[in-house]
């Protein structure tokens, strides 16, 4: 794989913006904590070999703060790639403990295979026909450095899809051999580093017959080609097979998350990321989603707003961004909405003074003629350049603090809303996200749902009520998840002003139409029994589609309070 050098202007780092900001910190804690305990200079080229056939090769190292370095690791286990990393020297402690140098110092990094290697028999046969890593990103070109690296990661996208497609009702299982783990997880490894990397859309050429066509040309794979061509000769969204296999009770919660994920309608490769996240969840004993959860419960508003000053507020679930006020050009803000009259108060936390914006009903928004407001400017720009090619990839900004006095006055509404009614509606939680990169990954044709709506900036509703009646409404930006009993569906929902009361007016076909009240306590009041028409997942056909039973269940008029 090539290697990439990093220059900075800045000595501050900022995370790159697809990183998620919990794991950011983590890994700020893990370096911390290591660097006390550095575990001595790096050697390069030379395998720390450690328990369980595992070894690490540091194959090239950078000067990293005052006294760190910043080094690209090779994993393997037991000969085979596991990953390829970039990280902290420091930050290698814990992974070293108890590990050795090898003898010899070894010539140049073996080649790293996305799973053949010399391996001589594969389960199932038909995998040894796949190409390494390397074959990969040798025999693979586009007709720029940038193209090259889009067409290599999307053969990485390709074969994932085709294994992932040939395993059939395993995968929705996840009962994947250990050959077909590690040949994904190795193009996963690969892919992940080629995009992070790629100034373009990495998967432009993901699901292009000519590409494919392109692919088994370039590599011989005659019984690869013959079972890819067999298996898409099949109308999508059709079941297949004469056979059922019915589905036994369980209380595995990565089989109870991916049977949920088909019943609230989602695609076969979302549904089975959200299943093996529920499995990390449960190895880590770490809660994922709430990690990266805003921690808000109740209204928020969604969008952005804008002054003739040229001043924006944009807001989210769990803060607003203000920008473009002199050298400000971002800084995010907590803030609290309530009901006045028939306008939604807006207290937004500042520094030196807290202050008020006001929402109409119209959509426009006012505050103070002017305030003092304190945000981040650019103070430098972290480079990403790849080292063979002399190509920057990337060009990220490096923030510090600043404090601007900015005319505010009243804020017109922005663009309307993008919104996805699909499942993964917030696209913040690890959980989802893990869903969304693997349909990505596999150029699962269903991962872009059709059904996005667009709303007017404006308020919205986050997080889960429940009620004594059994109610239960998980809010997210565009959508909601309503369980009753046994039967949940995805629903639709506005947010509206009615006599000076919130009211949230819920819309879908597998419910009565409802609407709630929010209360003065944060609880919302739903003042007509509510019917769930969902299905439950049952079996599945011998090509992996899902078998749904109809289901109904009904509950009582109540009041639902923040989940706890």
């Amino acid at each position: 794989m090539p290697v990439f050098k990093r220059c900075f202007k800045a000595r501050q780092l900022r995370a790159p913006q697809w990183f998620s900001a919990a794991f950011a910190g983590i890994t700020a804690i893990l370096a911390t904590a290591a660097a006390a305990q550095s575990p001595g200079p790096p050697v390069l080229n030379t395998p720390y070999q450690c328990a369980n056939g595992i070894t690490y090769t540091v194959t090239v190292c950078k000067p990293f703060g005052a006294t760190d370095q910043w080094c690209e690791t090779i994993e393997r286990q037991n000969g085979n790639l596991v990953t390829a990393m970039d990280s902290s020297w420091s930050s290698m402690t814990g992974r070293l403990k108890g590990c050795t140098l090898a003898s010899a110092p070894a010539s140049a990094p073996p080649s790293a295979p996305a799973g053949a290697g010399a391996q001589q028999t594969f389960n199932p046969a038909y995998l040894k026909e796949f190409p390494t890593v390397d074959q990969i990103t040798a025999q693979i070109s586009g007709t720029t450095p940038i193209d090259t690296a889009n067409r290599q990661a999307s053969a990485m996208h390709d074969f994932g899809l085709m294994i992932n497609a040939f395993a059939g009702p395993r995968a929705a299982q996840q009962q994947f051999t250990p050959d077909e783990v590690r040949l994904i997880s190795g193009y996963f490894t690969a892919y992940s580093i080629l995009a992070r990397t790629t100034a373009t859309q990495p998967d432009q050429y993901v699901g292009n017959n000519d590409f494919t066509a392109s692919l088994f040309r370039t590599f011989s794979m005659p019984t690869v080609q013959q079972k890819w061509i067999a298996s898409n000769s099949q109308a999508p969204g059709q079941p297949g097979g004469s056979s059922a296999q019915t589905l036994p009770p369980t209380n595995d919660p990565a089989q109870i998350a991916i049977r949920r994920c088909f019943e609230l309608g989602g695609t076969g490769l979302q549904c089975v990321g959200t299943g093996m996240s529920q499995g990390l969840q449960q190895l880590m004993g770490i809660d994922l989603g709430a990690l990266t959860a805003s921690g808000k419960t109740g209204l928020v508003v969604l969008g952005t707003f804008k002054s003739s000053s040229g001043l924006t507020f944009t807001f989210a679930d769990g803060s607003v961004d203000i920008g473009n006020c002199g050298k400000m050009v971002q800084g995010a803000h907590n803030y609290t909405v309530s009901v006045s009259g028939e306008k939604w108060t807006i207290h937004v936390d500042n520094q030196p003074e807290a202050f008020v914006v006001t929402l109409g009903p119209d959509g426009t928004a006012v505050g103070p003629a002017a305030e003092t407001i304190t945000g981040q400017r650019v103070t430098g720009y972290e480079v990403v350049t790849n080292t063979r090619t002399g190509v920057q990839v990337s060009r990220t900004p490096v923030y510090g603090p600043i404090t601007e006095h900015c005319t505010v006055g009243t804020l017109k509404p922005g663009p309307g809303v993008i919104l996805d009614a699909g499942l993964s509606t917030t696209g913040s939680g690890v959980l989802s996200a893990l869903g969304t990169v693997l349909s990505t990954m596999a150029g699962d044709p269903s991962s872009n749902d059709p059904n996005q709506f667009t709303i007017a900036p404006g308020p919205r509703v986050t997080g889960a009520f429940t009620s004594k009646g059994g109610l239960k409404i998980q809010f997210n930006d565009g959508n909601a998840v309503i369980d009753c009993a046994q039967a949940h569906v995805l629903a639709r929902y506005d947010v509206s002003l009615q006599g000076g009361v919130a009211v949230v007016s819920v819309k879908s076909a597998g419910t009565n139409p409802f609407s709630l009240s929010l209360q003065s306590d944060g609880a919302f009041g739903v003042s007509q029994p509510v019917t769930v028409n969902g299905k439950l997942m049952t079996a599945m056909d011998d090509n992996a589609n899902p078998i749904f039973t109809p289901t109904t269940a009904t509950c009582a008029a109540g009041t639902l309070v923040a989940a706890k």
